[in-house]
């Protein structure tokens, strides 16, 4: 996947999850096309229930030089940054489409990628870490709250555009993502998707 997807102001369930989100800590988010570091809502589980909550789109690396914005799926059990996050801070992104950039004849065309009649829930990882710049007393630090979306090798849908996609999943799929169902489990299941050119 490559690093941009977008939010339809207008989608009337993005409404309700960006109302919802707002009582969060974030209170400038970001809409339309989204671009890594910008502020977008999240579902993360709440005893059963999914929660909005507002995040920042990729991990900050441990140099502090540029953000983490996906996770293979492949091998995400793997690396020390993911490994735990799996087991208890998984998320949901929703997204009315997501772009892919398809590279040809020295030459990049900008696809919009999504589901007829239905807007996209990507597969993620969030972790919430304390940003000690902002710390207001020894005993009350502020919350960042940081999201990555989870990629897989595309289907046949998306593969003609381009060779990895998000993890996207349907309603009760979104369900068993948080409740700990294994990525392998889920993969079983392709979307169609279908691309257009911007």
């Amino acid at each position: 996947m490559c690093g941009r997807y977008y939010i339809d102001i207008d989608n009337e369930e993005i409404k309700r999850i960006l109302k919802e989100a707002q009582k969060n800590i974030y209170e400038n988010y970001k809409t339309g096309e989204i671009f890594p570091t910008n502020i977008a809502p999240i579902y993360i589980e709440d005893d059963i229930n999914m929660k909005p909550l507002l995040a920042k789109w990729g991990f900050p690396k441990w140099d502090g030089k540029g953000v983490i914005i996906n996770a293979r799926a492949e091998s995400i059990n793997e690396k020390p940054m993911f490994k735990k996050l799996l087991l208890s801070n998984r998320c949901i992104v929703p997204a009315s489409y997501y772009f892919e950039w398809k590279q040809e004849n020295n030459r990049k065309e900008k696809y919009k990628i999504k589901r007829p009649g239905s807007n996209i829930y990507m597969a993620g990882l969030y972790n919430i870490v304390a940003d000690n710049s902002r710390q207001l007393s020894l005993f009350n630090q502020s919350m960042d709250v940081y999201y990555t979306i989870i990629t897989r090798n595309s289907n046949d849908s998306v593969s003609r555009i381009h060779k990895r996609m998000p993890l996207i999943f349907d309603a009760q799929e979104m369900f068993d993502w948080l409740e700990g169902k294994t990525i392998s489990e889920l993969m079983k299941a392709d979307h169609e998707l279908y691309g257009e050119l911007t």
